[in-house]
This record gives C-alpha cells, structure tokens and sequence, in this order.
C-alpha cells in the first residue's frame, strides 16, 4: 500500500523564480534584526532552495543553524525540515533520526507534533515496522483526529499487520476526514479489489466508496 507523509506541494509547476529572488531573500536574512526574524527569513529561504532543487544548500542552511541555535522549538523545526528532505530522497533512515530528534526535543506547537509522529509513522511502514508505525499514527491521531493523513498511515500499518477490516476501518475514516483528497478513497479501493471478502464483512466500506461525495483529483507530494 502506497502511503503519505504529511507535506503538499501545489498541483501545477510554479512559474521559474526571477534570478534576484535569492539574492533578495539572502539580504532579507542577512538584514535581520532579531533571531526569530532571521528563523523566519531562513525558513523561506530554504522553501526557496528546496523548490528550484538546491538541496544541499538548504541542508547547509539547517545544519549550520542547529549548531548555533539554543531555541527548542526552532530545532525541532530544523529538524522536521531536514527530515522532510531525507524523505524526498528516500533515505528514511536518516529522515526517521531527524524526526525522531525533533521529537525528543519536545516541541510545544499541536501542529508540528501531529506532523512529526505521523511522519515517523510513515517512515516505519516505509521500513516494515509496522507494530511501530501503527504506535505513532495513533498517537498522531490522538493529537488531531479531524487530519487525514495519519488515518491513511495507520491503514498502512494495519495492512502490513495483515488487519485487513482494522486497514479498511483506518482508510474509511480518511475519506470521511478529507473528501477533497483522493488519495485514501484510491488506497480503499485497491484494498477491497485485492480483498474482496474485506467489502463483505464490512457494509460501511461499500457506503463510503458508493457515496456521492466528489472528490477532486489526487495531489502531488515533495
């Protein structure tokens, strides 16, 4: 089963960035005041470095702030950052330390902790860690239950535990929390072709896949 970390990129290329837009964003960054507008400024800078493919740059720009920076919050940050790129490139191992290392950094923001145990859920399945995978996507929804993306996650896990109804239970639940996204709906799908005994036992899958609910097309991940 294909799965998700929780990042979105927009659907259609973005126009080519004009060749001053890094140096302006450089002197925004240089010219800051204050550490929490120079994190500010990095971070766009490394939006920045990460949209037009230069990945070592913005590694760099991470790595030299960790080492300086005394800020919690910031770090784990940093870190969710430089996860998010070790996934891009498939080392999940090394995504999986970053947001590991984020986490144990205790960050306080909801949103970061939901992101930074789904995706350490992600990257265990990813890995055929399953009993694992499926400890992090429920903390993940523990945090936030109205978020699809962890509902997807655990379907994952559950599937990867051979809990085909639990699977179809998780996945049903991300349909129902995002009907403008795809991606769970297509995973349900696969699930009950590949199971049909799944669509059975469970009168609810049927409900959710035959309902009127449209759903726009499946967005692409960075």
């Amino acid at each position: 089963m294909s799965t998700t970390i929780d990042k979105k990129t927009p659907a259609l290329a973005l126009p080519e960035p004009s060749p001053d837009t890094e140096t302006l964003l450089l002197e925004r960054l240089k010219n800051s005041t204050t550490e929490e507008d120079y994190f500010r400024w990095m971070l766009f800078v490394v939006g920045f470095y990460r949209g037009i493919n230069k990945i070592e740059a913005a590694t760099e720009l991470l790595q030299g702030f960790l080492k300086l920076n005394k800020d919690l919050e910031q770090s784990a940050h940093c870190h969710l950052a430089l996860g998010q790129i070790a996934t891009d490139e498939q080392r999940l191992d090394a995504a999986l330390k970053h947001f590991t290392a984020a986490l144990e950094l205790a960050p306080k923001n909801r949103k970061v902790l939901y992101v930074l145990h789904n995706n350490i859920g992600f990257c265990l399945n990813r890995l055929g860690h399953f009993v694992q995978g499926e400890k992090y996507c429920r903390m993940a929804i523990d945090i936030d239950w109205t978020r699809a993306s962890a509902y997807r996650n655990l379907g994952a896990s559950l599937e990867g535990q051979k809990n085909l109804v639990g699977a179809a239970w998780a996945l049903t639940e991300a349909v129902k929390a995002d009907t403008a996204d795809n991606r769970a709906r297509i995973l349900l799908e696969k699930l009950v072709t590949a199971n049909p005994l799944v669509g059975v036992q469970c009168s609810w899958v049927s409900q959710i896949l035959n309902s009127d609910t449209k759903a726009t097309p499946d967005l692409p991940l960075n």
